[in-house]
């Protein structure tokens, strides 16, 4: 269960990443980059798989104390320091990155478009 929420949250985030992507390339830059829309699908689709795989490997997926789904924690459920800098490592801060550069990407569109 926890690879399978793992995998999705993943590919929510690389699509909706590459998508802001796309449309900061056209409406900003004015370049239409229609031939990368394979590259895109591919990897959104095949990024999170390997990804979801590392705490399958480590065997650190576990019920969660706060949640009612599975997410990565020591098999007993204590936060070992390695456990939180994997689940920080997979998720937490790379997340946050992709999350920031997409908020300034629509900024940057909102007042290019504005401009216009």
């Amino acid at each position: 269960m926890g690879f399978f929420i793992m995998y999705t949250r993943w590919a929510k985030l690389l699509f909706t990443a590459w998508i802001t992507f796309h449309l900061f390339c056209f409406a900003v830059l004015h370049k239409n980059w229609k031939r990368l829309e394979p590259l895109y699908v591919v990897t959104s689709l095949l990024v999170p798989v390997g990804i979801a795989i590392v705490p399958l490997t480590t065997d650190t997926y576990g019920k969660s104390a706060s949640h009612n789904y599975c997410y990565i924690y020591n098999s007993n459920g204590s936060h070992q320091t390695v456990v939180v800098i994997e689940r920080f490592a997979l998720w937490d801060a790379p997340a946050m990155g992709i999350l920031v550069a997409t908020s300034v990407a629509m900024i940057a569109m909102v007042i290019s478009i504005a401009r216009l």
